[in-house]
């Protein structure tokens, strides 16, 4: 075996230093910054939730008072659908109102149509199409009472047919009417 000579051992030796300063920078110093530096984001997500956290049990008072005040709307809300057992029972009701408040306005209907049923989630949308005779008076009270009514009900489509008859003409409005019940589960 040959010795080396000085000059290559140099190389060699600065060579290997060199591959133990990378070695221990990659395998060692990388790893360890990383993981600190993952430690730091999940203290700091953690000290964020933390404060958000507290903040929720000093307010928690206000979210009840909230929620209550939510309950209590969906109660009103829930108030002025139709109390039906079905979309049939519910199309009825809703016919017979809608008469009953006509009558009361001076408001004929000639016409009365059940149209189809939708359903809008947990609810199904009744609608009844009528044609209705009388002024504008009249009309103006039956519309102003099915927006008043306790229950809720909807004007969907509204479209008034003029006609001329002897020298007069006659207004013929006709409306869908819609209302809410509520589907039974299951």
């Amino acid at each position: 075996m040959r010795k080396l000579a000085k000059r290559d051992r140099r190389i060699l030796m600065i060579g290997g230093v060199s591959a133990v300063v990378i070695l221990v920078f990659f395998y060692i110093l990388l790893p360890f910054y990383e993981s600190m530096a993952e430690i730091d984001q999940e203290l700091a997500r953690k000290e964020e939730l933390l404060k958000r956290s507290v903040a929720a049990i000093r307010n928690q008072n206000l979210y009840r008072q909230q929620l209550l005040d939510l309950d209590n709307s969906f109660a009103a809300l829930e108030a002025q659908i139709l109390e039906a057992t079905n979309a049939t029972v519910a199309q009825a009701e809703l016919e017979n109102t809608v008469r009953q408040l006509a009558e009361e306005y001076g408001v004929d209907i000639s016409r009365s149509t059940p149209l189809q049923t939708r359903s809008v989630g947990k609810y199904s949308k009744v609608t009844v199409q009528i044609n209705v005779d009388g002024g504008l008076g009249e009309l103006s009270g039956f519309l102003h009472a099915l927006s008043v009514h306790p229950k809720f009900f909807e004007v969907d489509n509204f479209t008034i047919n003029g006609f001329r008859i002897r020298d007069r003409i006659r207004l013929q409005p006709r409306m869908h009417i819609s209302a809410y019940v509520q589907l039974e589960e299951g």
